[in-house]
């Protein structure tokens, strides 16, 4: 008896103290490397997919030749199968009970700060699961604990069947082959377990190493519109390779614009190579302290900073039926918008100046890659709710939606929809910004669910987030190519928008020289197709 309680506070002493103690320092290691590890251009999920591997893979190791030496070496265990695998068990189960608590606990959420309680359920890795909660690698310790203990059992079952330990039958009748296949079911659930918590730092590591580092912060935030205002360094605008044969000198001569995010950067630089007065205001007075020059061209009150103006579609379109500007550049008008126009008995003006594709995109951990018109008016509908009716997983599809009279929901509504009622967006459903839209279909929560629309050049070429995909509609993928020769189904115009009541002679001039080949070149470099 006393043997027998011997080898049970060494097996628990090798497993509660020894290994975490040597798993701890091999991530303390790993840890201060302090990225050097790390591939070039490598971003926050990299380093999670890193640290995930090794939490799958050192502690089974590890555990694996500590529970393999000690049923070598421990002298005296216990001739029943049973008592000797007791022990053994103990912490594995303990552990998987622990994490089945705190998974209903927490609704499945790996993130919640309820899973720091892992820590405190044994205090020799208290260390090291407080460095990794810290530094956001939770998800490493929760499995290299597992896994430690998991790997200690397979090395304990891999010596028994080598060194063909075997009892015919224990005393209590339970066969000694049926306890080694309990072991092998044990240490495949723990396995099992511990894969499922690390896939999805696994999954989002794989496709940032493949595809590179998102240019799109964990934030829902909006593209950045104040580092590519026109005139201001390092913007990135596209340029003529001569100076524009039209030039409005003075400031009042100059028409006023505004329009949608994805186009600020081409009517960004139909400013810069037309407005030569604003641009020399601009040098003379950059660094005056008076006027927040931040703001200018882009969000500024103050005149003359205040010509050129984002305030995104729908605003851009009141701006101008409130007299407030002079052209937009936007997409098609809502309904509401023609409306309202006509009821002032004025009349929108649209003159095709880009052309552009209307896209839906999906998280790129989805499998599908096309969906058809019918199946896009259906999911919209709420006719289609799981992807697997449209030869997807089995999963339900959580279908975004843009806000009323913004550019996206309208070429939504008139171009796909046709007439059907969309279903209403629920409060998970909506997204406000056409940035928001992109994060939350690209979030790993979202994975292989998520379903969203935007334009192709605001998505591809000014957010350049790598974990949406692109889907074809009718089997046609939206590309340059397929914009270019109008085969892809959304292909859409980008309008220059002016009030038929605005009879400024400027107006027609601007715009006369965008549809040249001066401004049309500026289209293309800036990466939108021409209607040339």
């Amino acid at each position: 008896m006393q043997a027998n309680k011997k080898y049970f506070s060494i097996t628990l002493l090798n497993q509660m103290v020894i290994l975490p103690i040597l798993l701890s320092l091999g991530f303390f290691m790993l840890y201060s490397l302090d990225g050097g590890f790390l591939p070039a251009d490598s971003g926050r999920d990299t380093e999670r997919f890193i640290y995930g591997l090794v939490a799958l893979i050192l502690p089974l190791l590890v555990g694996g030749v500590i529970g393999f030496m000690h049923s070598r070496l421990i002298k005296n265990q216990p001739e029943s199968p049973r008592r000797r695998y007791v022990p053994v068990v103990i912490p594995v189960i303990y552990t998987l009970i622990a994490i089945t608590i705190l998974m209903v606990m927490s609704g499945g959420n790996i993130n919640s700060s309820l899973w720091f309680w892992a820590v405190l359920k044994n205090p020799v890795y208290f260390p090291l699961g407080f460095l990794l909660f810290l530094s956001g690698h939770q998800v490493a310790f929760i499995v290299a604990d597992l896994m430690g203990y998991t790997g200690f059992v397979v090395g304990v079952l891999l010596q028994e069947i080598a060194g063909r330990k075997s009892s015919p039958v224990v005393e209590d009748g339970v066969p000694d082959k049926k306890l080694k296949v309990g072991l092998a079911v044990l240490c495949a659930s723990g396995m099992l377990i511990s894969g499922l918590i690390a896939k999805d730092n696994i999954a989002d590591g794989l496709i940032e190493i493949r595809y590179g580092k998102s240019s799109l912060g964990s934030e829902l935030s909006e593209f950045d519109l104040m580092s590519i205002a026109p005139f201001k360094e390092k913007n990135g605008l596209a340029q003529l390779d001569q100076k524009a044969s039209l030039q409005f000198n003075e400031l009042e001569s100059m028409p006023r614009l505004d329009g949608a995010t994805a186009a600020y950067p081409v009517y960004g630089a139909f400013v810069e190579a037309v407005y030569q007065g604003l641009e020399e205001y601009y040098r003379e007075n950059v660094d005056k302290s008076e006027k927040n020059y931040e703001l200018a061209f882009v969000q500024s009150e103050e005149y003359p900073l205040n010509i050129v103006q984002c305030s995104k579609t729908n605003r851009a379109y009141e701006r101008l039926m409130a007299g407030e500007t002079d052209i937009i550049f936007v997409a098609e008008p809502s309904q509401a918008h023609r409306e309202y126009i006509q009821a002032q008995g004025d009349e929108f003006l649209l003159t095709p100046i880009a052309n552009e594709a209307f896209v839906f995109f999906t998280n790129a951990q989805n499998p599908l890659e096309n969906l058809s018109l019918e199946q896009l008016q259906g999911i919209y509908t709420g006719e289609i709710t799981n992807w697997k009716e449209v030869g997807g997983p089995n999963r339900e599809i959580l279908a975004y939606q843009r806000p009323e009279n913004s550019g996206s929901q309208t070429i939504m509504q008139n171009r796909v929809m046709k007439g059907l009622k969309m279903v209403e967006p629920t409060r998970e459903s909506y997204a406000g910004g056409m940035g928001e839209i992109i994060s939350r279909v690209a979030d790993y929560k979202n994975a292989k669910n998520s379903l969203g629309y935007s334009f192709l050049y605001y998505s591809s070429e000014m957010v350049k987030n790598n974990q949406i995909k692109y889907l074809a509609v009718n089997g046609v993928l939206p590309t340059p190519e397929t914009v270019r020769n109008a085969s892809y189904p959304f292909t859409v115009p980008v309008y220059a928008v002016t009030l038929k009541s605005n009879t400024n002679e400027n107006n027609q001039k601007l715009i006369q020289w965008i549809l040249s080949e001066e401004g049309q070149s500026l289209v293309e470099k800036t990466g939108y197709i021409s209607v040339r």
